[in-house]
């Protein structure tokens, strides 16, 4: 779905889809030159980062493997409360292995610290995370690798894999939903 479609439920476009290829092309380069022969595990967190996951793996000149994880944070009057719950654990055995956490959007970082701890836990050999957008106030990981695709601004960022109640997420660019949508009741 082109921007066009929707046009009246978004902001503005932030990141076109050209924009995204070239900079999950050259993500994919940076942890390729860091990972050199090593077939590395990507822990796509679902449902935002399926479409940079696959894409991330398509870009990637080497043997990747890739797992899934889905997780639900909580919040409490729009904020995050820190509560996080596994909805679905990697089926991947991670002990000795080199792992990328692939993610759509970091905001506050509580989530993406727990998945740390989580798999922190299996021993693996390394842990990096490569999110496709974050927001400037998400919390540095120290000791842990971070690839970034782009910095972003405020507001709720669409398309690319990230939606809203279930939607947008085959919007090819990325775009900040206007508050009037979500500031309706659900449908």
């Amino acid at each position: 779905m082109d921007a066009e479609h929707v046009a009246d439920d978004l902001e503005a476009v932030i990141l076109t889809e050209e924009q995204i290829l070239a900079r999950v092309a050259a993500l994919a380069a940076e942890l390729h030159e860091v990972l050199e022969a090593r077939t590395p595990v990507l822990v796509g967190v679902l449902g935002g980062a399926a479409t940079f996951t696959v894409d991330l793996a398509r870009a990637y000149p080497g043997q990747v493997e890739i797992g899934w994880m889905a997780v639900k944070s909580y919040t409490t009057h729009n904020r995050a409360s820190g509560s996080v719950r596994l909805l679905k654990d990697l089926d991947v055995d991670i002990t000795g292995r080199d792992v990328v956490i692939v993610d759509g959007v970091i905001d506050t970082g509580l989530t993406m610290s727990w998945l740390i701890a989580n798999l922190v836990q299996r021993d693996p050999a390394s842990i990096a995370v490569c999110a496709l957008l974050r927001k400037p106030e998400t919390a540095r990981f120290a000791d842990t690798p971070t690839y970034v695709g782009f910095d972003v601004g405020p507001g709720l960022i669409v398309g690319y894999g990230l939606d809203h109640r279930g939607r947008y997420r085959n919007l090819r660019c990325a775009a900040v939903l206007a508050p009037s949508v979500y500031a309706v009741a659900p449908a």
